[in-house]
């Protein structure tokens, strides 16, 4: 009787160890594929000719080019929308800032308002800014978002469910609004609602992404020609691992993505883009299948249209130590700004040094 116990015992014990490695994920590497040699993303085909000929909204002469339909479409309702007001042949840079936003972050909307998202901010160059919003079931917190989309008119607002894993959507959405409505703008900032950014650094990196910051310099005569043809994709630049422990909020199965890397994704916390990799991104999304994180989406979105990341270590995705401007003289954007009362305080002083 002892005995059978003591293998009962066993039994449970290997079955127990064989369920918590299979929690951890130490299974599913053994059977991930090698990134380097096997890498496959639907829609296979020549995504840079089919970005091409959407571009130019012609069809192929040539019999032997197949262009497919496209797999891949937001098709969501917009409910709240800002105007585009860019100046058409303006002899201004055009910055456009597209904030990422939760429906309740109320206050942190006012607070960028105030300070980075200010739209008077310099002379000498346009800035628009819009909050892209999802919608909710809770109609009170719809209706107090209406209410701030008529008092400020920033507000773009579709009508999936705003959630973490909504984030491709909320993305795409975002750049489905620049294509439609606002596609004159020249360089477009993506960053969530608890950045602090300073725009000043931003245009003094987007003029010289190569120079900064030791010897960055402000935009010249170039931006128009810089915009419509530099395809800039810049951030901070990730390489890693798909996470495979299932109690991880990162967690990807090997059926959603079978490889053991990543392709190289920029994080999505805050990037900026110029107008032709904007628009490179648009079309070449519609041939690439959805993924539920924004950050890698536009990394498999980039690597099949063939734009080339730009890494810059000035975009924090881990909050540095603030220890008064001076510390903060080169940040371009840095996350970790969860209360608005300190980012005010923080940004205020920056610009008070000249460095927000």
């Amino acid at each position: 009787m002892i005995k059978k116990s003591n293998r009962l015992y066993k039994y449970v014990a290997v079955i127990a160890g064989l369920l918590i490695l299979d929690i951890l994920g130490v299974f599913a590497y053994f059977f991930e594929l090698d990134y380097e040699k096997l890498f496959r993303y639907p829609l296979e085909g020549d995504i840079v000719s089919y970005v091409t000929a959407r571009k130019q909204n012609i069809k192929a002469k040539d019999e032997t080019f197949q262009m497919p339909q496209p797999i891949n479409y937001y098709n969501y309702t917009f409910i709240h929308q800002r105007k585009c007001d860019v100046i058409e042949s303006s002899s201004r840079p055009q910055l456009t800032i597209l904030v990422k936003s939760a429906l309740l972050n109320t206050q942190k909307r006012t607070a960028i308002r105030r300070t980075w998202g200010y739209e008077q901010r310099f002379s000498d160059v346009i800035v628009r800014r819009a909050f892209i919003l999802g919608a909710s079931v809770d109609q009170q917190l719809m209706e107090d978002v209406a209410s701030e989309a008529h008092q400020y008119r920033d507000i773009i607002q579709a009508d999936f469910i705003d959630s973490y894993y909504n984030n491709t959507i909320k993305t795409m959405m975002a750049i489905r609004w620049v294509m439609d409505h606002c596609h004159r703008g020249h360089y477009y900032l993506f960053v969530d609602d608890d950045y602090y950014v300073s725009l000043k650094n931003l245009l003094r990196f987007v003029a010289y992404p190569a120079l900064y910051p030791e010897n960055a310099m402000t935009l010249n005569s170039r931006w128009e020609y810089k915009a419509q043809n530099e395809r800039l994709f810049a951030g901070f630049v990730f390489r890693s691992r798909p996470l495979r422990q299932k109690f991880s909020k990162w967690y990807v199965s090997l059926k959603e993505y079978p490889y053991n890397k990543w392709p190289p994704y920029v994080t999505a916390g805050a990037f900026v883009l110029s107008r032709d990799a904007v628009v490179n991104l648009y079309y070449a999304s519609q041939y690439t299948k959805h993924f539920r994180f924004d950050d890698i989406y536009l990394g498999l979105v980039a690597l099949k249209a063939n734009i080339p990341l730009t890494h810059c270590g000035q975009f924090y995705f881990r909050r540095p130590p603030y220890h008064g401007p001076e510390s903060y003289r080169f940040i371009v954007a840095s996350h970790g700004f969860n209360e608005p009362l300190e980012l005010e305080r923080i940004w205020n002083e920056c610009r008070s040094a000249n460095y927000a």
